[in-house]
């Protein structure tokens, strides 16, 4: 089990700052403050750079943060184990997932796992990729399902399916005729886009920056993929998603899918995840090779479509 000292740290860590982690922990930041000092002296080197807007970890920060994390972990999944001794007909899967993705691909998946194994609970949490990835290396859920162009440390990817990112605009949409459009194309449109911490926005950002012309005319952002969506489908703007994420609209034919002639779009991947440390659950296993099996390219236009 972690001690108090390594629970402080890792909340430090996970929030960037002792004032955060001590309103998350419900304690005063000296007591955060007490902790983290006796680990740096028990390490005998400092553990965080202090800087004005936070706290970041030092290469031996990592180190400790890194085994701390399996401590947690493992001592999540053993206290898990002694409470289904307990409650042996009982257990819960947590999943990390985006709202699109967890819209459009889980209920089917989830509905079928369940009525094979009507004891199982699920969980599941609504979060950027980036906070998926990090959750799992924490312990905090068991797979993450999120769009990556790039695998994290720490992470074991299941299975990924490509995913690239299309321009999607109303039918009536003065793009919506064409084969594929470029990155310039959309500058004179205006655009609907999620809040950063999404790969298709890391995508957009990057891209933009790099690129010569009058600015993108980005409209509307939102943390929720469904205004986004309404926003889109009243013609107002349009915006850059995965067809995965847009398969029911797609397929009703309020939306259209433009491909975009650029190759970072080109690039993304759906992931399943799971933390490289983790050892599953017999059940939490099963749902995994389940929920790969659904995303199988045969598979997914009808999964999406439920």
């Amino acid at each position: 089990m972690l001690s108090t000292a390594h629970r402080y740290f890792l909340e430090v860590v996970r929030g960037g700052s002792i004032k955060d982690a001590a309103a998350a922990l419900h304690v005063a930041p000296s007591a955060i403050s007490r902790q983290v000092a006796k680990l740096e002296q028990g390490c005998g080197t400092a553990l965080f750079e202090r800087r004005p807007h936070g706290m970041v970890l030092t290469r031996a920060g990592e180190m400790l943060a890194d085994y701390a994390r399996r401590v947690a972990m493992d001592s999540e999944h053993v206290l898990r184990d002694i409470r289904s001794l307990r409650r042996a007909d009982l257990t819960t899967v947590r999943i990390g997932s985006n709202e699109a993705v967890a819209r459009n691909v889980l209920p089917a998946v989830l509905g079928a796992f369940r009525a094979r194994h009507p004891d199982v609970v699920f969980q599941v949490h609504i979060a950027s990729p980036g906070v998926v990835t990090q959750r799992l290396r924490d312990g905090a859920i068991d797979v993450g399902l999120a769009f990556s162009v790039k695998p994290g440390s720490g992470i074991d990817v299941r299975y990924e399916i490509i995913s690239p990112v299309r321009a999607i605009m109303a039918p009536g949409h003065p793009l919506a005729g064409r084969g594929s459009v470029s990155l310039d194309d959309l500058r004179s449109c205006p655009v609907a886009l999620t809040d950063s911490g999404t790969t298709v926005r890391l995508l957009f950002d990057n891209s933009a920056a790099d690129g010569d012309g009058p600015p993108f005319d980005v409209a509307y952002s939102s943390n929720s993929s469904s205004i986004i969506r309404a926003i889109v489908e009243a013609g107002h703007a349009l915006t850059l998603a995965g067809e995965i994420t847009l398969a029911e609209p797609l397929r009703q034919g309020t939306l259209v899918a433009v491909s975009l002639d650029h190759p970072a779009f080109a690039q993304r991947t759906l992931q399943v995840q799971t933390a490289r440390h983790a050892v599953l659950p017999d059940v939490t296993e099963q749902f995994v090779r389940q929920l790969i099996a659904g995303l199988a390219p045969q598979n997914t236009q009808a999964l999406a479509a439920c």
